[in-house]
């Protein structure tokens, strides 16, 4: 089997926020009134004398009314960015491709590589939420035996069904990846539902891939320990 050396490469993009400004009408100010005459009678004195209420400028506009996708780009940035100042280590250990028997004949599921070698690393965390959120990266061997390699983010709502400690969700991945069977090895973007069950700092996760006959419809599993 030959070997590909390659290189994933992660891109973080922090958002640059801009800021509009204000600009305030300067007040006008007060009419002065002379002194007058002692046999002089002044009608409404300075103390007395109200000014005509000025109308308001007219507001400028808000940055509320920014784009929708400035507004999810600087959401993403403060994720990315509270993800990795707030989050753990974490190790990745893929173990089961599992090619579901109803889109496979048993011939084709002996040829095909079903416990994969590999591993990968990444940062994650449980959010304000308390849902778990974290970017990866991952190598391993495909179904064909032959390198793939991985990265992305992953989001997923989490619950404590027993205490604190245990956990269970299902959520989905974002990511980009490559192999010798998929354009070869030119990077694929791909998104993905996901599962993840664990107690304490182990979790095991599982990925669905959807297909057809032949193709796809395969669970990829991997154990995540998180260093805490």
């Amino acid at each position: 089997m030959s070997r590909s050396t390659l290189t994933l490469n992660l891109l973080t993009a922090l958002t640059l926020a801009t800021a509009s400004f204000a600009h305030a009408a300067d007040d006008a100010p007060a009419p002065a009134t002379e002194n007058a005459p002692n046999n002089v009678v002044v009608v409404g004195s300075p103390d007395t004398t109200t000014e005509k209420p000025v109308a308001d400028a007219k507001a400028p506009a808000s940055t509320d009314s920014q784009s929708w996708y400035s507004k999810a780009w600087n959401t993403a940035g403060q994720h990315l960015s509270d993800l990795w100042t707030k989050g753990d280590v974490e190790v990745y250990v893929p173990f089961w491709t599992y090619h579901l028997p109803f889109a496979y004949s048993p011939s084709q599921r002996s040829d095909y590589t079903e416990y994969p070698a590999g591993g990968g690393i990444g940062k994650g965390w449980y959010n304000q939420s308390g849902n778990w959120e974290g970017v990866y990266l991952m190598a391993f061997q495909d179904s064909h035996g032959k390198p793939m390699y991985m990265g992305g983010y992953g989001w997923i709502p989490t619950w404590n069904p027993i205490n604190e400690k245990s956990r269970i969700g299902v959520g989905a991945t974002v990511f980009m990846f490559m192999r010798s069977d998929i354009n070869y090895y030119a990077p694929t973007p791909g998104i993905l539902p996901m599962g993840s069950i664990g107690y304490g700092p182990i979790d095991v996760q599982v990925a669905y891939i959807p297909g057809g006959e032949g193709y796809g419809n395969v669970l990829f599993w991997w154990a995540k320990y998180s260093f805490k």
